[in-house]
């Protein structure tokens, strides 16, 4: 009767503990445990990420250069960040800078920092009261993370160090939910020439499959030095679940191939070969972005010696690479990567040389720089119909 009695009492101050607790103390344990559950039974998934890269000047008024715009695959697989092109048929396990190697690109927004936060013992975290963003009444709470157990990375022009960070959480107290994070890197290396570096990412909730899970939707990365303040403005969209085993269906269908692939007959290309090619696909340099998908149509045969090994009409497939948008002018560069016919498919691996086709009186005048980038006047125009020149390489 004793034990019983004991057992009830310590049952009581628990409870009665748990009652004395400030509600904001009872949200973060709340949130907490919520964010763990997340991460043990979140599903690897993948979305859209679209990234508008920015550049101005410190002290240069309101003037802001777009620098151009990215679009993505990004999956989250076993607790890692992928990346993809849209339409790419698979994820592979590479360094972002082998597909983005210009410009500011930062991840860790699309479930990295939640990660570092959350999981393990993670930092100590600091009540700072209310604050109303965005019309919502939301708590927020500060925290720390020392170098020492810090996983940020920061890298400017092949240098690279990891630095402590500070930052803050604001949660939503009806919902218990993590509504933004904001992250500040702490003590810079000098020889990173970076003065500053904030993120702040926005949650909500995303339906993937038939249930309902907190993820990002949007995060703005800025770094600023002594010369230029750089912004990345990401939107996440089309979440979905990601199996390694199954196949990617996207909107892309000018990527989907239809041919039983034992029926087609793999071809290689011939060096030094002159590619023709039409653009097919709507290129509005004005909507367009890096990593959008192009096709185009061979308008001359491909001969190796005297033999024509792919004939005229091929498609060819490849994807926006450069696009930066300076004042009166694009920058484009477009890579070409495979041909595909019935019954056959080539590997394409060639550079761009120039422009093809006549010129008609009133159709905007692209010039071919001497690094192979075509300079195509800011006057909004579909490039659908241009035809391009390309040598293939030995």
């Amino acid at each position: 009767m004793g034990r019983a009695v004991l057992a009830f009492f310590s049952v009581a101050c628990a409870w009665a503990q748990l009652a004395n607790l400030r509600p904001e103390t009872t949200l973060l344990a709340e949130v907490k445990e919520k964010m763990l559950d997340l991460l043990v039974n979140q599903p690897n998934y993948t979305c859209l990420e679209t990234v508008e890269r920015t550049r101005q000047t410190p002290g240069g008024g309101s003037h802001v250069h777009v620098d151009d715009t990215l679009r993505l695959e990004v999956a989250l697989v076993d607790g890692k960040e992928m990346f993809a092109w849209p339409g790419a048929k698979q994820f592979e396990d590479k360094d972002i800078r082998e597909l983005v190697s210009t410009g500011m690109f930062g991840n860790g927004n699309y479930g990295l920092y939640v990660r570092m936060l959350f999981s393990g013992a993670g930092p100590e975290f600091m009540y700072r009261g209310e604050e109303t963003v965005g019309g919502v009444r939301l708590l927020r709470y500060d925290f720390q993370v020392h170098v020492s157990r810090s996983g940020y990375h920061l890298s400017v022009g092949g240098r690279q160090a990891v630095t402590g960070f500070r930052g803050s959480l604001y949660l939503e107290p009806t919902k218990a939910d993590l509504r933004r994070l904001d992250v500040t890197a702490e003590d810079i290396p000098a020889e990173l020439g970076l003065t500053s570096t904030e993120d702040r990412v926005e949650y909500g909730r995303v339906l993937i499959g038939d249930e309902e899970f907190l993820l990002p939707m949007e995060s703005t990365l800025r770094m600023e030095s002594k010369d230029s303040i750089s912004r990345n403005r990401v939107r996440f969209s089309r979440c979905r679940k990601f199996s390694g085993e199954s196949s990617l269906i996207f909107d892309d269908p000018e990527l989907v191939v239809t041919a039983d692939p034992a029926l087609v007959q793999e071809v290689e290309m011939p060096g030094d070969a002159l590619l023709t090619l039409e653009l097919s696909s709507d290129l509005r340099l004005d909507r367009a972005a890096v990593g959008d998908a192009v096709t185009a149509v061979l308008r001359s045969d491909v001969k190796r010696a005297k033999q024509t090994v792919i004939k005229k009409g091929a498609v060819a497939k490849g994807r926006v690479i450069l696009l930066d948008r300076s004042t009166g002018e694009y920058s484009l560069s477009i890579l070409f990567q495979e041909l595909d016919w019935k019954g056959g498919h080539a590997v394409v691996r060639a550079r761009f040389e120039g422009l093809g086709g006549l010129t008609f009186a009133g159709r905007t005048r692209i010039v071919v720089a001497p690094d192979g980038v075509m300079q195509v006047p800011a006057s909004a125009r579909n490039m659908k119909g241009d035809m391009l020149l390309y040598r293939t390489l030995r």
